[in-house]
């Protein structure tokens, strides 16, 4: 793989990754390692005791519902835009979240670059449509609040701009899963360098549930849902995290604990050694399932239905 690092054991789920998020994640650790400007927050959550010594190592840490998200991510914007060109404007990845929507912070190569390439989208040249948001639609991703944005939509309607970070969605996915990109202006006002950006505004992350029924063609812009078709919905997810998807990844390990618990008290042997078997089966197949992505989070599901069967049966009657 090249940068002075080893490449994935030929065993490791790891060795399973796409190549570009394979490079994308390597880069983010040895830069980090190396103290390049503006990377001490790279790959994040992956640098705990005790210290990763290699990319996988942190991917270990991160563990495996931070990686499934990586590779569902990789595939989504691979979804559109066949080239890889813009997975590719992905300089570093910082940190990961999931609950409302689940995404990554990341620093591009070139935000001017990455911003002509979204609007390229517009027409899918290479996959499907990415469109930019309106006013409105961005306005959760600045960094005032957005109810202090407001009055710019209602004092300048179409004219408005969004002050802080431009921001653009997969379309044509309707009250489905949709990506999100959002790349901060700071390089529009001199601020070229990583170091110097606001973090919180260069990211790329899931809804739930996308509010955009397509493109209004005047504008080129996000046409949205009427508020009672789903756009309330995308905001209680995106808020509160009412109805995201169970973390499959999160919640098997949760399960798992219980079951060790009632597992120490319970009388029941061959329920036990059930349990045992499938607790034993989901920590050597759980990464595995991971870097296959949605996939992956399908299997997931069903695994973790069986889990959850074990458990059950571990109780008293």
């Amino acid at each position: 793989m090249g940068r002075m690092h080893p490449d994935p054991p030929a065993e490791s789920p790891y060795a399973a990754l796409p190549e570009d998020l394979r490079e994308t994640i390597v880069r983010s650790f040895v830069d980090r390692q190396a103290g390049a400007a503006g990377a001490a927050q790279n790959l994040m959550f992956g640098f705990r005791d005790p210290a990763p010594k290699t990319a996988w190592d942190a991917l270990d840490h991160l563990g495996p519902m931070a990686v499934n998200l990586l590779v569902r991510l990789f595939h989504r914007i691979e979804g559109i835009d066949h080239t890889g060109a813009t997975f590719r404007e992905i300089l570093w990845i910082r940190n990961q979240w999931w609950g409302g929507s689940a995404g990554i912070k990341v620093v591009y190569r070139n935000p001017a670059a990455m911003r002509r390439r979204l609007d390229e989208m517009l027409m899918g040249p290479h996959g499907k449509r990415v469109v930019r948001d309106a006013y409105m639609g961005g306005l959760e991703h600045q960094l005032r609040p957005a109810i202090k944005l407001l009055p710019r939509a209602l004092f300048r309607a179409a004219r408005a701009e969004l002050p802080d970070a431009d921001t653009w969605r997969e379309v044509d996915v309707p009250l489905q899963e949709g990506t999100h990109f959002c790349v901060g202006k700071g390089d529009l006002r001199g601020v070229e360098r990583p170091e110097g950006r606001p973090a919180a505004l260069d990211d790329i992350h899931l809804d739930w549930t996308s509010p955009v029924e397509g493109v209004d063609e005047p504008t080129g812009r996000c046409n949205y849902l009427e508020p009672w078709e789903g756009s309330v919905m995308h905001w209680l997810e995106a808020k509160l995290g009412r109805g995201a998807p169970v973390f499959t990844f999160e919640v098997a390990r949760k399960v798992i604990t219980r079951g060790k618990e009632r597992a120490r008290a319970s009388a029941r042997g061959a329920g036990v050694s059930r349990f045992q078997a499938i607790a034993t089966r989901w920590a050597r197949d759980e990464m595995a399932f991971a870097v296959r992505g949605r996939f992956g989070y399908e299997a997931s599901k069903a695994r973790l239905d069986e889990i959850e069967r074990a458990v059950r049966a571990l109780d008293p009657r």
